[in-house]
């Protein structure tokens, strides 16, 4: 997404398109969201039960009510990469990804090699990706799709590739296309998954310019054929799009073997590099197979928007929402509730509900990104509105700081980078946690589709609680308060531990104050 300083050349034309999609949209309708079935229906292989992986599973199953589920919290980038990749690595009968972002970069290409690799060797694999979060324009993708174990599916597609076609459509078609599918979810052999906030690339596993802070869930148990059945509905739908009906740009004459050659080159290359040295010392996939890997058991709920959002929103039952779901569990609190979202919108009725939850004496704690730290201007100018209110209410309130870890990180990678918040985290009293893709804004709750896992379970609500703290630390956050004269201030210790109090988004300039005030009066706060 287009960051503060990016968006001053397009502001004017993010206008003028907008303006025309909301007049299409007043002419013609839902005419344009006629779409038939393009794929052939194919669901979830029976889960494996021989292999090494389905043999730790059940070993750590042993003992635990059919009911329950286990949960390990992937709290840091390297962890959440190596796991994936461990798991690509270990499956043998099925793997299903679902991701909104699928970058070309390294972790992207890491990844898809053990996809290519994994699929040679007999596993199925299927990988659906969202039309507009992932550019399906590398040339890897068109020949991995020859493979006859591997399928690829884009979700939503605009017709047009590239190029003013391509925004043309989107303005025209603005009703279909609006609606992303921002689910992050993978499953192998039916008997691991992983979902969270983090997408493919190497941001979200703490390898770029930008690191995002976010956690993952690995789970195991009752909670898996729910998961399979969710990515089979979306796999499933109308508007997922099978790759070899879409005109993509890859050369027609490159064959799986070149492709083959071409991945053994680029791991040649990257044998260095940190996270080829990660795959290579780690042995994550060893401890999973020998039980070292701490699962912690409980009930839980995994909640997904049905895929139908995308064309029929205002046909679904608003009580299949996981939106819906989780006011519900937020409703419920009765200590506590911590909230990390990146994104954060809460409106008058989410302000309203954490003011009723602090008079009922429950402690509210919400963390989000600064102006500074945020990608996308307009969101944080819509989410200004709302501090005054919920900090009167007695919300406490902090934003991310961009130099968040650095520490950290550049014990993990070489280099500096700058910290924005993208996780979606709920700590509910001292019993419950949850890890999802969703933040608490109208674009997930009423546009996007969306997925998470709610836990019940003593320790995985305490390490969701602890990451918190550590997140809202005064070294990694502003904390907001209001002066004696009621005025805002933002509070945070420098490197010394010394107090730092300013009375203005911290580390912006004038004109990105400027921009973001002014975008926040654009009527739209249920696009966003």
């Amino acid at each position: 997404m287009p960051s503060v300083r990016t968006l001053r050349p397009f502001f004017l034309w993010a206008v003028v398109l907008f303006c025309l999609a909301i007049l299409w949209e007043v002419i013609m309708g839902d005419s344009q969201s006629s779409t038939e079935p393009t794929g052939q229906v194919v669901n979830s292989l029976a889960p494996a039960t021989e292999s090494r992986l389905a043999q730790a599973v059940m070993r750590d199953a042993e003992g635990q009510p059919d009911t329950y589920s286990g949960f390990h919290l992937l709290q840091d980038g390297l962890s959440a990469f190596v796991a994936r990749a461990a798991l690509i690595q270990e499956a043998s009968v099925s793997l299903d990804l679902q991701y909104y972002i699928y970058e070309d970069d390294t972790v992207g290409r890491i990844l898809t090699s053990l996809l290519l690799q994994a699929a040679d060797r007999g596993v199925r694999v299927r990988l659906l990706v969202d039309d507009l979060g992932t550019r399906v324009d590398n040339p890897w993708i068109a020949v991995l799709d020859q493979h006859p174990n591997i399928s690829i599916r884009l979700f939503n597609p605009v017709a047009g590739r590239s190029g003013i076609g391509r925004a043309i459509e989107q303005a025209l078609n603005f009703g279909r296309i609006n609606h992303r599918m921002h689910n992050k979810l993978m499953v192998a052999d039916g008997q691991l998954m992983i979902t969270g906030g983090r997408n493919i690339g190497d941001g979200y596993f703490s390898h770029a310019n930008v690191e995002f802070f976010d956690v993952d869930v690995l789970a195991i148990g009752a909670v898996l054929p729910e998961a399979s059945r969710i990515f089979d509905e979306y796999w499933n739908y109308k508007v997922s799009v099978p790759v070899d009906l879409l005109p993509l740009t890859a050369a027609d004459d490159q064959t799986l073997d070149q492709l083959r050659q071409e991945v053994t080159n680029f791991l040649a290359n990257e044998a260095e590099s940190e996270f080829t040295e990660a795959l290579k010392n780690s042995d994550f996939a060893q401890a999973l197979i020998n039980d070292q890997v701490a699962f912690y058991w409980g009930p839980a709920s995994l909640y997904a928007d049905p895929p139908s959002k995308a064309l029929k929103r205002d046909e679904i039952p608003v009580e299949e929402f996981p939106g819906y779901q989780l006011e519900k569990v937020i409703r419920s609190a009765k200590q506590r509730l911590s909230i990390s979202s990146a994104y954060f919108i809460p409106g008058d009725v989410g302000s309203e509900l954490f003011g009723e939850l602090e008079r009922r004496g429950v402690q509210v704690k919400i963390l989000t990104n600064s102006l500074s730290s945020n990608d996308v201007a307009i969101v944080h100018g819509a989410y200004a509105r709302y501090r005054m209110t919920l900090l009167r209410s007695g919300v406490d309130l902090w934003e991310l700081r961009t130099v968040a870890g650095q520490e950290k990180r550049q014990h993990w990678f070489h280099g500096k980078s700058s910290a924005t918040l993208h996780a979606k985290t709920f700590v509910i009293d001292e019993d419950r946690g949850f890890v999802g893709s969703i933040n608490l804004d109208s674009r997930s709750i009423i546009q996007n589709t969306e997925i998470g896992l709610l836990m019940e379970n003593g320790e995985i609500n305490q390490q969701l609680n602890n990451l918190f703290e550590e997140w809202v630390a005064p070294d990694s956050a502003w904390h907001l308060v209001l002066n004696e004269q009621g005025k805002l201030r933002w509070q945070a210790q420098d490197a010394n531990g010394a107090l730092i109090e300013v009375d203005a988004d911290p580390e912006t300039s004038w004109w990105q104050r400027s921009l973001s005030w002014l975008l926040s009066w654009l009527p739209i706060e249920a696009q966003i």
